[in-house]
C-alpha cells in the first residue's frame, strides 16, 4: 500500500489520467464522426442517405455532450490540490473508513490502486452528503451500515 502522503497524490494522478483519456477518446470519436458525415455527403442521395446522416448527427451530439461533461469534470479536478490534507470531509478529501475508502472529486466510480479499491465520488453524492463535515474518529450510520472514519487525507 502507498504511504498516506503519496496515496492521495497517486490516486489524483490516476483520476487525471482517466479523465484525460476520456477526453481524448471523445475528441477522436468526434473527428471520426465528422469525417463520416463528410463522406456520407459525397455519397448517394435519398431517404436512406438522410437517415444515415441524421443518425450520425445524433451520435455527434451525444459525443459532444460527453466531451463537455468530461471537460467540466477536468476543470473541477484541476482546482483540487491533492497535497493538501483536510480535517473534515469535503471536496478533495480522501476518506478511509472501516468499510470503504472514497475520494471526493468527481463521480467516476471504482478505481483500483496497488490492489486497494477506492470509490471516486462527486461532492453531490448521497454518500458524501452523509459524511460531509465529519472528522477522523467520527462514527455514523449510512444506509444501515455503521462507519468509523479512520483517516481523512
Amino acid at each position: 500500500m502507498n504511504k498516506p502522503d503519496t496515496l492521495k497524490v497517486d490516486l489524483y494522478n490516476k483520476v487525471q489520467e482517466l479523465i484525460q483519456s476520456k477526453i481524448k477518446t471523445n475528441q477522436e470519436s468526434l473527428s471520426a464522426l465528422k469525417e463520416s458525415v463528410g463522406n456520407e455527403t459525397k455519397s448517394t442521395a435519398g431517404d436512406k442517405h438522410e437517415t444515415g446522416r441524421a443518425m450520425m448527427h445524433l451520435e455527434q451530439e451525444k459525443v459532444m455532450r460527453q466531451l463537455a461533461n468530461n471537460q467540466k469534470l477536468k476543470s473541477i479536478v484541476d482546482r483540487i490540490n491533492p497535497k493538501i490534507n483536510n480535517e473534515t470531509v469535503q471536496l478533495g478529501s480522501l476518506v478511509i473508513t472501516n468499510h470503504i475508502s472514497f475520494y471526493v472529486l468527481a463521480g467516476l466510480g471504482q478505481m483500483e490502486l496497488n490492489g486497494q479499491n477506492y470509490f471516486i465520488v462527486s461532492f453531490q453524492s448521497e454518500l458524501v452528503q452523509a459524511f460531509k463535515g465529519k472528522r477522523k474518529g467520527d462514527d455514523l450510520i449510512f444506509k444501515g451500515q455503521n462507519y468509523t472514519i479512520q483517516e481523512i487525507l
